[in-house]
């Protein structure tokens, strides 16, 4: 099946959002949308546009069911410390998924961390990621997994807020705003 639609020149164009209402943004990608009022052609799989289903991208429909929420750091006087950012993260997909990356801008770097529990004491490792099991809330925490925050940019005071961004593997990336507590 083809689809013909014009570009009108604010880029609105009716047929164009008719598309993305119906989970075709893969169109978008065949088709040539520009602002000069050319026509575009975008081919369309036939089976999907005649039955009228909409497939909407894995990483969305996991994105869904993944919240995070109650993220905080301690609050800190020094600029260039290591602080841990803890959160609860609840997982209702029927999927496991993982915590692959964190961005923060008040650290010039993070990593994913673990706490071993060897003959000598406590020993905190790095991970290459931090699972996410289907149907379960996990705690991120001082003494199990949790992302620390290295070489902080600036002082944190206790009461701010600022976001960062939660990459997981399946459900993509989810801003989460994170408070400086001075309790822990």
């Amino acid at each position: 099946m083809t689809a013909i639609a014009t570009s009108s020149l604010d880029g609105a164009s009716p047929a164009r959002k008719d598309l993305d209402r119906k989970g075709l943004d893969h169109c978008e990608r065949i088709a040539l949308f520009g602002r000069s009022g050319l026509f575009a052609i975008g081919l369309a799989t036939a089976g999907v546009v005649a039955a009228g289903v909409g497939l909407a991208p894995v990483s969305a429909a996991a994105g869904d069911t993944l919240q995070v929420t109650n993220a905080r750091v301690p609050a800190s006087d020094r600029v260039g410390t290591d602080l841990p950012l803890l959160m609860t993260i609840r997982n209702d997909g029927a999927e496991a998924d993982a915590i692959s990356r964190v961005r923060c801008p008040i650290a010039n770097f993070s990593e994913k961390h673990t706490v071993d529990r060897g003959e000598g004491g406590l020993a905190m490792r790095a991970v290459k990621s931090i699972p996410i099991p289907e149907n379960k809330t996990v705690e991120l925490t001082r003494d199990g997994y949790h992302v620390m925050l290295l070489q902080t940019r600036q002082k944190l005071v206790d009461g701010e807020k600022f976001t960062c961004a939660v990459v997981f593997q399946n459900a993509g990336t989810k801003e989460t705003e994170v408070l400086v507590s001075s309790t822990p």
